[in-house]
């Protein structure tokens, strides 16, 4: 089973993506039922998402069980903090249907749920609880199971985190100029006509320059070859209707390289619009770029420096005749980026980088 990053990804800036995450777990873990707590310092429950129990049972749960969650219980007592344990090697399915978790909540919705994978959080910090689930008749969970909910626990972990630093700059930021002027990034927001709602000081120097992309009464106005899909992705991502792309390349009259132009909802509201990012593939990413995609891929520096050539242009060929060595051998780092990355695509990979 593959990870659908692109599907836990979408969860940063989509609402109806982050309400599918537990769903997105069980997918991966090859589990009917997933569990996923947000908890503060103080171990509160800032959300509980679930794809498997109805509003009942996770009612009942909250108020009178989720204090006394055997499950739980045990993963603070062995100390596995942040990686993953299989519980019912421990609570085998016969002790724990003795338990009032079973008896008094899991039995009387008529479930048999009695076994339990999990990860807890370090205690006295802000973290996840991400558990998956089988009914007691169910195979026992596995070491190979272990490692995979860790690999999917740390894809989940991150999406919180960068969710949650996208809500605090939304809230904190009451214009785009505040947010964008200081990173020199070209980033517009518009509306679903293309008005400009706010823009940046990189976006209006890029868009004086009339190469393709230009302003015309506080309208943006794009080459006419992309105009029907640009108005079409912004109209999906604020009605939140999905099935569009939100990356489109955009020619150039002077000859070159085309803009890169990604889009994403500004809000969590369709009314707040879209931002649009504008990269110009002949500009290197941002100081620093490499590195924390080179961490967060553990890829080699050879690998990272793909990733880099890939994403601002350049094609195998191009890259193969920079750095003087065959394409075969550009191909084989490329197979390991892509393995590192957990994409089967180039397109997906550019995505993937475009997040960063």
């Amino acid at each position: 089973m593959r990870l659908d990053l692109d599907g836990i990804y979408a969860a940063i800036e989509d609402d109806g993506a982050f309400d599918g995450l537990a769903g997105q777990v069980a997918a991966a873990c090859g589990t009917r039922s997933a569990l996923v707590v947000s908890l503060t310092k103080e171990g509160m429950p800032a959300f509980v998402q679930t794809n498997y129990w109805d509003q009942n049972f996770m009612k009942d749960y909250q108020q009178y069980f989720m204090n006394s969650d055997p499950w739980t219980g045990l993963g603070v007592k062995l100390g596995r903090f942040g990686r993953a344990a299989a519980l019912d090697t421990i609570i085998i399915p016969e002790q724990f249907r003795r338990t009032p978790l079973y008896n008094d909540l899991i039995r009387m919705h008529g479930d048999d749920t009695a076994r339990c994978l999990g990860v807890m959080p370090v205690l006295g910090r802000e973290g996840l609880i991400v558990a998956v689930h089988r009914a007691a008749g169910d195979t026992a969970f596995t070491a190979p199971e272990e490692q995979r909910l860790d690999e999917v626990y740390g894809h989940i972990h991150r999406v919180v985190l960068l969710r949650k630093s996208l809500a605090s700059v939304q809230n904190k930021a009451m214009r785009l100029q505040d947010m964008v002027d200081s990173s020199n990034d070209a980033i517009v927001r518009i509306d679903r006509n293309l008005r400009v709602v706010a823009i940046s000081a990189a976006a209006e120097r890029l868009l004086q320059a009339r190469d393709g992309l230009m302003l015309r009464e506080q309208r943006l106005v794009p080459p006419v070859g992309i105009r029907a899909e640009l108005l079409a992705a912004v109209t999906a991502i604020i009605d939140r209707t999905g099935l569009t792309r939100t990356a489109l390349f955009c020619p150039r009259p002077s000859g070159c390289r085309s803009y890169r132009l990604v889009l994403m909802p500004a809000g969590f509201e369709g009314s707040s619009g879209v931002l649009l990012r504008i990269d110009d593939p002949d500009h290197a990413p941002p100081p620093g770029w490499q590195h924390m995609v080179q961490n967060a891929y553990r890829l080699s520096g050879m690998e990272a420096d793909l990733a880099e050539r890939l994403y601002v242009g350049f094609t195998l060929d191009e890259i193969a005749a920079q750095r003087g060595v065959s394409k075969e051998t550009v191909r084989t780092q490329l197979k390991s980026l892509l393995h590192k990355a957990d994409v089967n695509r180039q397109s997906s990979l550019i995505k993937l980088l475009a997040k960063f």
